[in-house]
């Protein structure tokens, strides 16, 4: 086990109804004057918006609100958010929404008294020292950014999404109240499943000396989403289901299922120049096609770990774990499958010079190497498994 910090300081309000005290959650942190970041709507249809407006006015806490985050988030949007930051002088950041309106306002509070290049935190030219405070009431399951110290936005400019990781962004509470998610539809229910699943597996098969405490976390987080992500997905209105997934969206991504061990994410590394060339690809949609021909090119390395995933998820042999170790795979391909998710990316329009632009855009036109522990991700392993998925 490597030695390691962790720090997970987010606190959760959970249940039926907690969005309503937000007005009393920042006015007993003496907050009086919030930048509320939004997306394109879905809160001021659903009524949201309003009871939150609400709670900040019966409790005297001004704010002001950006509106219009999208789907794979722009740093267009950011500079307006700190424009609006720095004219009012605003102290806090409250997201209303899923990852990308919370790495939106992880960006602004990053940025919003940089007199530089907002993208140079992102593009790891400069390391994060301060940071406007963050809180968030989650609407999806999905990314985890709620309780991460992850930020992620997309450049337009290059086709690239970039990221920092800092813990001064990490939200200091979530609001989490699952009914919030039930008008979530079914194809963005089953894009947070597969990103829920895809924060655990890749944290799961990253190297460790031995069998750690980390992987037995991921292992029951892991179980637990295979077996509510379906019962969410054809039953979506269901409290306890939605709940279960909502808890599992935030522990996914907070560390907790990586302690003490290193990890690199390497199908994000994949799935990021496809939806951030191709914006209208869903970055689960992407990680669901992605994961079983990296799955199938890297099993060998690690059998040990596939095969005892198989065994605890689906409950597989293990005999022969190698038998275990595919026949898992396979049965990850079915779970994405009855999520209704595609499996190729001839589905959803690519071509071979569309896989050209991907591969040269992870491998940096060939000067970059992803670690592995066994077996690194070159160009030649990189273009191996982008086109096993076309």
């Amino acid at each position: 086990m490597n030695n390691f910090t962790f720090y997970s300081p987010t606190k959760i309000y959970f249940g039926r109804g907690t969005e309503n005290s937000v007005g009393a959650i920042l006015s007993e942190r003496k907050i009086d004057n919030v930048l509320v970041v939004i997306g394109r709507g879905s809160v001021r249809q659903n009524g949201l918006l309003n009871r939150v407006e609400f709670s900040l006015k019966e409790k005297g806490v001004k704010y002001h609100i950006l509106e219009g985050v999208r789907a794979n988030p722009t740093f267009d949007l950011v500079q307006v958010g700190i424009d609006l930051v720095r004219q009012h002088k605003i102290n806090f950041i409250l997201a209303i929404g899923g990852g990308s309106v919370i790495d939106t306002a992880k960006c602004i509070a990053v940025n919003y008294d940089n007199d530089g290049d907002i993208k140079d935190f992102n593009f790891h030219r400069r390391e994060v020292d301060h940071a406007l405070p963050i809180g968030v009431i989650l609407t999806i399951s999905a990314a985890g950014s709620e309780l991460s110290n992850s930020c992620v936005i997309q450049d337009d400019e290059t086709g690239m999404k970039m990221g920092f990781n800092s813990d001064l962004v990490r939200p200091v509470f979530a609001i989490e109240n699952p009914e919030l998610t039930i008008t979530v539809n079914k194809e963005q229910t089953a894009y947070g499943i597969v990103d829920i699943l895809m924060h655990t597996l890749e944290r799961y098969f990253s190297y460790s000396e031995e069998h750690e405490l980390a992987d037995e976390f991921a292992l029951g987080l892991l179980k637990n989403v295979f077996e509510v992500g379906l019962l969410c997905y054809n039953d979506p209105m269901n409290y306890e289901y939605r709940a279960r997934l909502m808890l599992a969206s935030s522990l996914s991504h907070n560390g907790i299922t990586s302690v003490g061990k290193g990890y690199s994410m390497p199908v994000h590394q994949l799935e990021h120049p496809l939806s951030g060339h191709f914006v209208h690809v869903a970055h689960g949609c992407g990680l669901a096609i992605l994961f079983p021909s990296w799955a199938k090119y890297y099993y060998k390395y690690d059998l040990d770990k596939f095969a005892l995933l198989g065994n605890r998820c689906f409950n597989l042999s293990l005999d022969n774990k190698e038998v275990t170790a595919i026949e898992t795979i396979k049965r990850i391909e079915d779970y994405f499958h009855k999520l209704d998710m595609p499996s190729r990316l001839s589905e959803i329009g690519f071509n071979k010079d569309d896989v050209e632009v991907l591969i040269n855009s992870v491998s940096r036109n060939g000067t970059r190497v992803i670690k592995h522990h066994k077996k690194d991700m070159d160009e030649k392993v990189v273009r191996e498994i982008y086109i096993s998925c076309l």
